[in-house]
């Protein structure tokens, strides 16, 4: 289909953010211990509403009121349950497992669902696809000509093409079972390694066809489907990777609003410290991401690894940078410091930040950063030993 006439990202979001249905809400009650799998279900069972309608979160036992941070932390956490759970591949895209129980249990309509919440109420966008699953997405078609063995991402189906390439003229019909249950039906010879190969490659892609089509289903909410198949090539950064920025140690600094007392005084001079030494945390942040191993690049918080992104998260549920322009030029981390803690609480010997997820805030304790050490130990087990909503 034919592009449309140009229009940018933003105005495209902007667009579909204004097809929620704000009358009502719809209400997810979770827990967040197995939150993926809960969630799932609690979604499909909704009755008296529709995710049409602004998503309201209720994490169970805790006393947190939904007033935009929840949610965006729910859909971050989503997003990243379902790309471990029923996506396959690595860093430059993914395929849907092909899984006949989720596809029975409409599940990857779900996703598509989900997929078109986040990105209309403020989450994170699902960028984690193959390219040739976002095309066909898009367009209900598949390209055989841009298909190569890169785009396969069933571990066995891998497996199978790296035994063919090394299999000599003998050893390859040992493979001659897997080979058929794979869609190639031509004489399995030395000489064909390359049509075997082309049609496992088409196969891998053919057999996931009905869980894309389940997910278009569920991404027909809000027209957003419709709306990738006339802008296409303005969305695809939303899916595949290596288009959107991610959170850096850049971005955040801009955002940093702090509150400072009057200049030149005593409490102005601590504040200014404190600052420094939340930017040299920040940027410790960024350098060890940056010399992580894949393995070690963990980015939930339950892994007790701390990210840039994971940090933001904590601060204000979102763990990416606002997709519509405005919201992006517009985003402050506001920060305050307490000084009084020993007004409030006597002698103590620790305080932890808080954070106001909602208001997008921080409150440093002065009284208990002293050096940056200190402030690297209060705020790293504040973060890792404050998923809750309650507890921040």
């Amino acid at each position: 289909m034919r592009e449309k006439p140009c229009k940018s990202l933003s105005d495209i979001l902007t667009e579909l953010a204004e097809c929620v249905d704000h009358t009502s809400t719809f209400n997810v009650s979770v827990t967040r211990e197995g939150l993926y799998e809960r969630s799932m279900l609690q979604w499909k069972r909704q009755k008296n509403s529709s995710p049409k309608n602004t998503l309201y979160i209720n994490f169970l036992g805790e006393y947190g009121i939904d007033n935009g941070a929840l949610k965006k932390e729910f859909l971050t956490e989503m997003l990243r349950g379902i790309e471990s759970h029923l996506f396959e591949g690595g860093d430059t895209g993914k395929a849907p497992k092909y899984s006949i129980t989720d596809y029975m249990n409409d599940n990857f309509k779900t996703c598509g669902e989900i997929f078109a919440v986040s990105v209309a109420q403020g989450g994170p966008p699902p960028n984690f696809f193959n390219k040739w699953c976002y095309d066909y997405i898009c367009s209900g078609t598949i390209n055989k000509e841009e298909m190569s063995r890169d785009n396969v991402t069933d571990p066995e189906l891998i497996e199978l093409i790296e035994q063919i390439d090394a299999a000599d003229t003998n050893s390859i019909t040992n493979l001659s079972e897997r080979i058929l249950a794979s869609g190639y039906s031509g004489p399995i010879i030395h000489e064909r390694k390359a049509a075997i190969i082309d049609a496992i490659v088409l196969h891998s892609a053919v057999r996931i066809i009905p869980v894309l089509q389940q997910i278009c289903d569920g991404l027909k909410l809000y027209g957003f489907h419709n709306l990738l198949t006339h802008r296409s090539d303005s969305c695809l950064q939303l899916f595949v990777p290596g288009h959107l920025k991610k959170v850096d140690a850049e971005f955040l600094e801009l955002a940093l609003a702090p509150v400072f007392s009057v200049e030149g005084s005593l409490r102005r001079h601590t504040e200014c410290r404190i600052i420094n030494f939340l930017q040299d945390f920040i940027q410790k942040l960024e350098d060890e991401e940056e010399l992580a191993t894949p393995e070690e690049k963990g980015t939930s918080k339950t892994s007790n690894c701390i990210t840039v992104g994971s940090f933001l998260q904590w601060l204000t549920g979102q763990a990416h940078i606002p997709l519509i322009a405005s919201q992006r030029e517009g985003f402050k981390i506001h920060i305050d410091f307490d000084h009084d803690c020993n007004v409030r609480y006597g002698n103590h010997n620790i305080c932890y930040p808080v954070v106001n997820a909602c208001a997008t805030s921080i409150t440093f304790p002065t009284k208990h950063i002293g050096t940056y050490q200190e402030f690297q130990d209060i705020i790293s087990e504040a973060i890792n030993g404050s998923q809750e909503f309650g507890r921040h």
